[in-house]
């Protein structure tokens, strides 16, 4: 195995013992990463815009989102295009979605919680769009992928398992409150995996284990030598 394979292995060896220890009782922390996954209309991320106001989104009404440079990382503001999610296109103009204030979640002791997203931004056709609160209820979770309930101002619906590198789902309503697209209900439903930013104090560990692995291996080839 090679130096690469070997690192990878370890993190992710220590980072499956830390999950394990949170599979009741999750907290996102500042540096975890949202990974977003694309798919079709009927499945993967994507943003809904209730352009016929009747509380559904209907297939034709979506447009799917793709991994952007980054993702979602949690208490990072990020307004790089294409950094969160892939530039898409809407209605034949180009748009993408960015934070005015960073992502943050609290803790639960269930597999559903909540994400802050009052800093949640889109621009449109050069317009910047602000998707901070006005929630609203979407009635076709089975055409939606959607909850049906629970939705309240600047705040997503999260569910992930509390095990780092498992799937999640953060859904998300709002309603334009200005400017050109006022009264618009809008939707978010972002699917993907929770993955951890390894702190120093971790990689410090890991590289002093493999020095001591080598040096033990040093070792041996001096003595089959003699």
């Amino acid at each position: 195995m090679n130096f690469t394979k070997t690192m990878h292995a370890l993190i992710l060896g220590s980072v499956g013992i830390m999950g394990a220890t949170s599979a009741h009782a999750w907290e996102l922390t500042a540096g975890d990463r949202l990974t977003i996954d694309g798919g079709g209309i009927y499945n993967g991320s994507f943003f809904g815009v209730d352009t016929n106001d009747d509380s559904i989104i209907q297939g034709t009404e979506k447009t799917v989102l793709s991994q952007g440079s980054t993702g979602i990382i949690i208490g990072a503001s990020n307004t790089t295009p294409g950094a969160i999610t892939a530039p898409w296109t809407f209605m034949g103009e180009p748009g993408y979605d960015w934070m005015s204030t960073p992502v943050s979640a609290g803790s639960s002791f269930s597999n559903t919680g909540s994400v802050d997203m009052s800093g949640w931004m889109v621009t449109w056709n050069s317009q910047q769009v602000d998707l901070s609160t006005g929630a609203w209820q979407v009635l076709n979770s089975s055409g939606s992928g959607m909850p049906t309930s629970g939705y309240t101002n600047g705040t997503g619906i999260f569910n992930w398992s509390g095990i780092y590198g498992d799937s999640y789902t953060l859904d998300y309503t709002a309603t334009v409150q200005s400017g050109p697209f006022i009264g618009i209900q809008w939707a978010l439903h972002l699917e993907g995996e929770v993955l951890p930013v390894p702190e120093p104090s971790t990689y410090g560990m890991i590289l002093a284990g493999l020095g001591l692995v080598g040096v033990a291996a040093a070792r041996r080839r001096k003595q089959s030598e003699i």
